[in-house]
This record gives structure tokens, C-alpha cells and sequence, in this order.
């Protein structure tokens, strides 16, 4: 399958919703994630349920799931995103994960500037993202990369924690590209 964006030595494909499961083993390779965020590792089902919990009247073509590969072909990402949420021309980035041993070096500013040139082509031109109260690393990258906060959500039962949401907003100039 050809790629959809390079990310430097990551290339990003779509997943179809029905093979959502494939990602169950980075998944699990990112305990510290699921730890952190939901106060427990990944449920063995955790990948196949990511569409099944886009919120109601996203219809599964606006949802996506893109795997990162690296020069092997070995997943080890995942971006997963709803376009035209809330409204058209709005997108929302619902996760962006990195197995451990994809972190650092950039590579995550590299996935995201890949992911953001992609969705300007596609039409975007407002990009949300959510971050859990109990991840301020994630806040951090969030801000580095463009976004300010918009609203506080919650609180919210996530797993075994209850949290706020910071939903936190990026204007995306039409025909620029972040690289």
C-alpha cells in the first residue's frame, strides 16, 4: 500500500477500520500510555474497540486509523483521527502513540508535521487534540507543536481514573506545509 506521508524514516498507510486489531501489539507495548491515562495496561481487546468508540454520528469514512512503519515495516505507531468533527473543515486527532522504542530523536514531531500536511491536503483547516490532566508531557509536546489550549472537558471516568480533558486547538494556514 502507498504511503499516505513520510514522517522521516516512518511512512504512514490507512488501516481500515476492520483490521483495527493489528495495532493490539503496540498497544500493549505502551503500558506507560495506558498506565498513565487509564490506570491500567491495554485491554486485550483495546485495538479492535478504537472504532467502535469514535463519538456518535461519526460515520466510519470520516474516522481514520494510520499506522506508522518504520524501514522494516514493523508498526510502530499509530495516529487515529476524525475528519469534519466537530463541524466541516474541523479535524480532531483522537491519538498519537509511539511504541518506546520509536521515541525520541524527533520522531514524534516528525509524525505529527507529516500527519497536519496531510490533513491541510485533505481540507483541514482547524485541528484539535485532547489531552489527559495526568500526561503534562503530552500538554508540553502539544504546545511545542502549535496548539493552545481551548477548554477544559470533564471530568471524565477514563479506565480506572477520573480526569479533565485539555481539548486544545491549531489553526492551519491553508496551503502551507509545517516542514
Amino acid at each position: 500500500m502507498r504511503p499516505l506521508f513520510h514522517a522521516g524514516a516512518l511512512a504512514a498507510t490507512r488501516v481500515p477500520d476492520e483490521e483495527a486489531g493489528r495495532f493490539q501489539p503496540l498497544l500493549e507495548r505502551c503500558d506507560d500510555f495506558f498506565l498513565r491515562c487509564f490506570g491500567r495496561p491495554a485491554r486485550e481487546d483495546e485495538a479492535r474497540r478504537m472504532p467502535l468508540e469514535r463519538p456518535g454520528g461519526v460515520t466510519p469514512e470520516r474516522g481514520h486509523l494510520l499506522a506508522l512503519e518504520d524501514a522494516s515495516g514493523a508498526w510502530v505507531g499509530i495516529l487515529e483521527g476524525i475528519q469534519d468533527f466537530p463541524a466541516p473543515g474541523e479535524w480532531y486527532l483522537g491519538l498519537m502513540l509511539l511504541a518506546p522504542q520509536a521515541r525520541g530523536a524527533g520522531r514524534g514531531a516528525a509524525a505529527f508535521r507529516g500527519y497536519e500536511d496531510w490533513v491541510r491536503a485533505e481540507g483541514a483547516r482547524v485541528l484539535r487534540v485532547g489531552v489527559a490532566e495526568p500526561n503534562p508531557d503530552a500538554r508540553r509536546f502539544w504546545e511545542r507543536m502549535g496548539f493552545e489550549a481551548e477548554a477544559w472537558v470533564g471530568p471524565l471516568a477514563q479506565g480506572t481514573l477520573t480526569y479533565r480533558v485539555l481539548r486544545m486547538r491549531r489553526t492551519l494556514a491553508p496551503g502551507a506545509t509545517s516542514r
